[in-house]
């Protein structure tokens, strides 16, 4: 059994497809782990294959106990009082060290035993998903069910719960690496991962901002700031700090320099919500969620909606 799998990705789209040859699932707001057991021993990894196992003991410990080798794919979320994630606490009870609530919800096996279950229909994957949790020890592992309403009616009731969106998968699709149209997602609200290239302070004064961009052909574009929700990170200026450079990290369209700005060497990620896209390519009414230490900042891009497939 491999020590990593390679991630598939879900590709925006702006509607969700219809039709039956489509499953539809909750788009859980959490971090992206894979999960892999072989011979009682549990290792969580992140996207970027590094490994969490000891950043959640309690997750890899339940693992260990399933009593057969497998490789799930799903996301780690923190659940608020009425059961909806929230990244917010997801990251405060990660750097809290208390991350014996948290809830992974598996939802795809890509290995079990000696078989490579990448090549088995979708429909099929999802059947021994459910097979493998079965006797789960607990509901900190948790199977990902797809849910019987359309992709639109599905979309419509997530944003009435104030969810994230949902992601729609093709019932006969392999899985495959990648960013593909097997799998789409569609969202309640604007959000997406910014690379953070500095802040904004007046000297004396309160903490002001973040100036956030995003990777695009020549550099470094700078998109705009993110001016509240800080109260989530409180050790925010302390990651921000050993950081700071002499020079914008923004290849294009950087702020002017003033005594309030601060720049950093772009090596952060910011979760953010934000209410549009300008005409000019700018972020409007963004509020920050938190760091996103599971991210590749390289990776960062403008998600842009594709069409949506048949």
């Amino acid at each position: 059994m491999p020590r990593f799998l390679e991630f598939q990705h879900a590709r925006l789209v702006s509607e969700p497809p219809t039709g039956e040859a489509w499953l539809h699932e909750i788009k859980f707001d959490g971090y992206r782990l894979q999960l892999r057991v072989e011979r009682g021993e549990a290792a969580v990894f992140t996207r970027n294959g590094h490994d969490w196992t000891h950043k959640l003991p309690e997750l890899a410990e339940d693992a260990a106990e399933l009593g057969q080798d497998c490789i799930l794919d799903g996301e780690l979320c923190f659940l608020d009082p009425a059961g909806k994630p929230t990244f917010s606490g997801l990251r405060a009870a990660i750097g809290g060290g208390r991350t014996a609530p948290l809830v992974f919800f598996a939802f795809d096996i890509l290995w079990r035993g000696d078989t490579d279950l990448r090549s088995f229909a979708l429909k099929d994957r999802k059947a021994l998903l459910t097979e493998a949790l079965a006797d789960a020890p607990g509901p900190r592992l948790r199977a990902v069910e797809p849910l019987p309403q359309s992709g639109p009616a599905l979309l419509e009731a997530a944003c009435r719960m104030e969810l994230e969106g949902i992601v729609s998968k093709r019932r006969d699709s392999r899985y495959t690496a990648g960013r593909g149209d097997t799998w789409v997602k569609s969202k309640c609200r604007l959000a997406q991962e910014f690379v953070i290239g500095g802040w904004t302070q007046e000297p004396g004064r309160h903490f002001k901002g973040l100036l956030v961009g995003v990777h695009e052909a020549g550099g470094l574009r700078y998109v705009g700031s993110l001016e509240r929700g800080f109260s989530r990170t409180p050790d925010l200026l302390e990651r921000l700090r050993p950081l700071a450079a002499p020079k914008t990290p923004f290849a294009r369209q950087s702020p002017r320099k003033t005594p309030e700005v601060h720049w950093v060497e772009p090596r952060l990620v910011a979760q953010a919500e934000f209410q549009e896209w300008t005409a000019s390519g700018a972020i409007r009414h963004a509020t920050f969620l938190g760091l996103r230490d599971d991210k590749d900042p390289g990776a960062v891009v403008r998600e842009r909606p594709a069409e949506t497939p048949l």
